[in-house]
């Protein structure tokens, strides 16, 4: 079981990308499946519209990894492409699912 709690990040773009932001998460197993995940998305996301200047936010996510693929639709997040064989992870190779949330969605 994984112990460690998790975190939560929005990095703004520079240059032709300042109007976006990448949001990152990891949450720790024991916190699993208790809507912590979600909640969070939604409060960068809306810090993020209402402090950093953005247009919209956007992440990458693991094609198995149905669960965070669950909290961005949650949260109002679009499946905008899946970029095919676009991770190596552990030897193997994995495609990229990206979700996008636009500031007046």
């Amino acid at each position: 079981m994984n112990l460690k709690s998790g975190n939560i990040g929005l990095v703004k773009g520079t240059d032709v990308y300042v109007k976006s932001a990448e949001i990152g998460y990891f949450l720790g197993e024991l916190f699993w499946n208790k809507g912590i995940m979600t909640q969070a998305v939604n409060l960068i996301t809306d810090y993020g519209f209402e402090n950093l200047d953005i247009d919209r936010i956007y992440t990458g996510v693991f094609d198995y990894n149905l669960a965070s693929q669950r909290v961005l639709e949650k949260c109002g997040f679009t499946k905008e492409a899946t970029f095919r064989k676009a991770i190596f992870k552990n030897g193997k190779i994995y495609d990229e699912i990206r979700y996008a949330k636009l500031k007046n969605e």
